[in-house]
C-alpha cells in the first residue's frame, strides 16, 4: 500500500458522497403554503371545484396533458377528503372552492470554479504560476404546482399551497409519483 492510498480512498469517498447529495437534491420536492389567519377552517365541512375545469393556465415550457390534469385533480380531491372534507358537485352549497395552477420554466445554471493548479515547469520565468477557470452550463426545467382555496361565500382567497421540483425524464414519462408526492406535500401543513 502506497502512502497516497488513504488519500485516494478519502477523495473517492468524498466524490461519491458529493454525487449522492447532488442526486437527492435534484429529486427533492419543495413545498410550502400560507393562509388567511382570520379564517376559521374548522367551520368548513364541504368543498367543490371553482369551475368545471379548475385548472388555471400559467406560462409553461412543457405543455400540460389532459391525463396529468386529471391525476392532479383526483389527488387534490383525495387529500382534502382524507383531511375530513366532503366533496360536493354543487358549488353553491360548498363551504370552499378549489383551483390549481401548473407552470414550468426552463432554467440555466452556470457554475465557474478554478481548474487544477498549474505551476511553472520547463524554461518559464520563476513564479509564473497561473490559474484557469472551468465553466459548466446546465439547463433544466422547474415545474410548479399551485393550489388555491377560496371561501365560497365571500369569494376571497383563504389558502395557497405550492410544490416545486426539477422535472426529470422519468417525471415526463410517468408523472404519477411526482404528482402524488407533490400534492401530498402541499397539504401536509393545511390548517384544518
Amino acid at each position: 500500500m502506497t502512502s497516497l492510498e488513504p488519500c485516494r480512498r478519502f477523495i473517492g469517498f468524498f466524490v461519491l458522497l458529493l454525487l449522492i447529495s447532488m442526486l437527492t437534491a435534484c429529486a427533492t420536492i419543495k413545498t410550502g403554503s400560507h393562509f388567511d389567519e382570520t379564517t376559521n377552517f374548522a367551520a368548513y365541512k364541504s368543498f367543490s371545484w371553482i369551475d368545471d375545469e379548475p385548472y388555471v393556465s400559467a406560462p409553461t415550457a412543457i405543455p400540460v396533458d389532459a391525463l396529468s390534469k386529471s391525476m392532479i385533480k383526483a389527488e387534490i380531491q383525495t387529500q382534502l377528503e382524507q383531511l375530513g372534507y366532503a366533496f360536493t358537485d354543487s358549488r353553491d352549497s360548498a363551504d370552499f372552492v378549489v383551483a390549481y395552477t401548473i407552470g414550468t420554466r426552463d432554467e440555466i445554471r452556470v457554475d465557474s470554479y478554478p481548474s487544477s493548479y498549474r505551476g511553472h515547469w520547463g524554461w518559464h520565468v520563476p513564479y509564473s504560476y497561473y490559474y484557469s477557470r472551468d465553466i459548466s452550463v446546465h439547463t433544466y426545467t422547474t415545474g410548479t404546482l399551485g393550489v388555491d382555496i377560496f371561501d365560497n361565500k365571500s369569494g376571497k382567497p383563504v389558502w395557497h399551497g405550492w410544490a416545486e421540483k426539477t422535472v426529470t425524464d422519468s417525471d415526463r414519462s410517468d408523472p404519477g409519483p411526482a404528482i402524488k408526492a407533490g400534492v401530498g406535500g402541499i397539504f401536509e401543513s393545511f390548517p384544518y
